[in-house]
C-alpha cells in the first residue's frame, strides 16, 4: 500500500473522529456550563454545614485596627469612607448573647455566602438611614440566629464607625411572600434586616425564610450632601 493511501486512512479513521469529538465536547461544555453552575450553586447549599471556604478570590479592605477606633457617634462625610465593591469583605457583624461573630461581604451570591454574610448590594451600607440587607446560612455563619431574641443587640463594625442595633421583630416567611415582606423605600429609620433558611435543623434549601429586624441605635450618620 502506498505512502499516502496510509496516511488518507490514517486521517480517515483516528484524526477525523478524534478531530469532531474535541469539538463535540466543546461545544456541550458551552451550552451546559449555566446548567453546571446551577448545580454547583445548589450544592454549596446542601453541603454549607462543611463551613466556610476562606480560599475564595474575595478582597478584603477591613481594617481591625481601624474599625477598632471607628466613629460610634456623629456625622461622618462620604468621602471620608471606602465604599466597597461586589465581593469585598467590609465589615464584621456579631451579638454576642448568641455567639454571632462573623465578615461581611458586599455581595451576596453563593460564593460570598460560602465565605461569610452577604450585604444585599441593593440595600443601604450602615450609616447611610435606611435598610440594610443581610443574608446568610442557616448551618454555618446565621445559626447563632436560632437563639436570638427581641431586645438583642447586634453591632456592625466597619473602618469608618461602630454600629448598633436593637432587635425589635422576628418574622417566618413563605419563600412566595417573601419579595413582598418588607417595603425598604419607605422606611423612617435606619433597620438591619437579617434572613437565613428556616428551620434551622433542616440542611439545604427550605421554603421558609426567617428574618430579624433590628433597628439602629447608636452610631454615626453619613451625610452625601453637606461641603467638605
Amino acid at each position: 500500500m502506498k505512502t499516502s493511501e496510509k496516511i488518507r486512512r490514517l486521517v480517515a479513521y483516528i484524526f477525523t473522529p478524534l478531530i469532531f469529538m474535541i469539538i463535540g465536547y466543546t461545544i456541550a461544555a458551552i451550552i451546559f456550563s449555566p446548567f453546571f453552575d446551577i448545580i454547583h450553586a445548589a450544592g454549596d447549599l446542601v453541603i454549607s454545614r462543611d463551613g466556610p471556604d476562606f480560599s475564595l478570590d474575595l478582597y478584603s479592605i477591613f481594617d481591625e485596627d481601624a474599625a477598632d477606633d471607628g466613629i460610634t457617634e456623629g456625622i461622618i462625610h462620604i468621602s471620608e469612607i471606602g465604599i466597597p465593591y461586589y465581593g469585598n469583605h467590609y465589615a464584621e457583624i456579631r451579638s454576642r448573647r448568641i455567639g454571632l461573630l462573623a465578615p461581611v461581604f458586599f455581595g451576596d451570591d453563593y460564593e460570598i455566602l460560602r465565605a461569610g454574610v452577604g450585604h444585599n448590594f441593593g440595600s443601604f451600607l450602615p450609616g447611610f438611614g435606611g435598610t440594610i440587607l443581610m443574608g446568610g446560612h442557616n448551618t454555618t455563619h446565621f445559626l447563632p440566629l436560632k437563639d436570638i431574641i427581641i431586645g438583642d443587640l447586634v453591632e456592625l463594625q466597619t473602618n469608618y464607625g461602630y454600629f448598633e442595633y436593637e432587635v425589635i421583630d422576628i418574622e417566618i416567611f413563605h419563600t412566595d411572600s417573601v419579595l413582598y415582606a418588607f417595603d425598604f423605600a419607605q422606611t423612617e429609620q435606619e433597620l438591619l434586616v437579617m434572613y437565613t433558611c428556616y428551620p434551622f435543623e433542616v440542611i439545604g434549601l427550605t421554603d421558609y425564610r426567617m428574618f430579624v429586624i433590628a433597628e439602629k441605635i447608636s452610631g454615626p450618620e453619613i451625610d452625601i450632601l453637606a461641603q467638605e
